[in-house]
């Protein structure tokens, strides 16, 4: 049983690794994008108008499982609230705050999501809770403010409402990872998306319509860094961390984001969108240890009967 699990928990694992080298690219990618060439709203919708085609069409050539159960209006609902959540919500604030704070600030706000997962396990799922668990939250959330009202460099216009707005996006994909990993198991993960990203669409059209694309001749690099976003970071990256719920849990997925500071702050710096900051280690380094003392264990006492 084992040796069959692991092979398949190496899968998830490296799936995930695959979406924060593409996510790495993807946040400065976005970040060159806006908004010169297109409003965020503007990308937001197509990235979702891509999404929602995309996995549809894709479902209509998936061949029915007989052993695999067809979702009731309930799972359809419940699927779709994943959607408003975890893809048309989460990229609206992000991509909004983005659109208005550092690159590097945006990566490490979204480290606090492990910690955002357990905060919302314990209040939602009434998970346990202790001293540890509470400093672990209250650190976290400590590093966030700090990265935020820290001075920046760089392409930032207003950075505290745009790290609020990503810290908000974080605490929608949390929700998210929580709210579909049942429905990963249950149904197949196309399907699962193909009822998201529809959701998505419909919350975010009455945002996009009035934004228009490339008000002015782009050049090649821009159509190149738009497929990247719209393909790789769009439809696959979102694919991956789905199926990757398969295989591994959304707290372990979660724990993979503390990678993202360090890969976005590489292509950031070298794209010079952001100059480095010794503010953004620090925010990172009190996110990491709230994120361990959550986990600390507690010291189980042994007491040996001797009579």
């Amino acid at each position: 049983m084992e040796t069959t699990q692991k092979p398949k928990e190496i899968i998830g694992h490296l799936m995930v690794l695959s979406t924060i080298v593409i996510y790495s690219f993807n946040t400065n990618f976005m970040k060159i994008l806006m908004p010169e060439w297109i409003g965020p709203h503007g990308l937001v919708l197509i990235r979702c108008t891509v999404m929602a085609f995309g996995f549809w069409i894709i479902s209509l050539f998936i061949p029915a499982n007989k052993q695999q159960a067809k979702p009731k209006r309930k799972d359809i609902l419940m699927m779709m609230l994943g959607g408003l959540l975890g893809i048309g919500g989460n990229l609206l604030l992000y991509i909004n705050g983005l659109n208005i704070t550092g690159p590097v600030d945006a990566f490490v706000i979204r480290t606090v999501q492990p910690i955002i997962v357990i905060a919302l396990a314990v209040l939602i799922l009434h998970a346990d809770f202790n001293r540890y668990k509470a400093i672990g939250i209250i650190l976290g959330l400590a590093g966030t403010l700090y990265v935020s009202i820290t001075p920046h460099t760089g392409v930032v216009k207003d950075s505290f409402t745009g790290d609020v707005l990503i810290f908000v996006a974080s605490v929608f994909n949390a929700l998210y990872l929580i709210l579909i990993k049942p429905y990963t198991q249950k149904f197949n993960s196309i399907i699962v998306m193909r009822w998201m990203s529809l959701a998505a669409f419909i919350l975010v059209l009455p945002f996009g319509l009035h934004q228009a694309l490339f008000t002015s001749e782009a050049p090649v690099h821009i159509w190149l860094e738009l497929g990247f976003v719209l393909i790789l970071a769009t439809m696959i990256a979102y694919f991956l961390n789905l199926k990757a719920l398969l295989y591994i849990s959304p707290f372990v997925e979660s724990v993979y984001i503390y990678l993202l500071p360090i890969t976005g702050a590489i292509v950031s710096i070298s794209l010079g969108l952001q100059k480095f900051s010794w503010h953004d280690p620090i925010a990172l380094v009190l996110i990491i240890a709230g994120f361990a003392l959550i986990n600390k264990k507690k010291k189980v006492k042994v007491v040996i009967n001797k009579s």
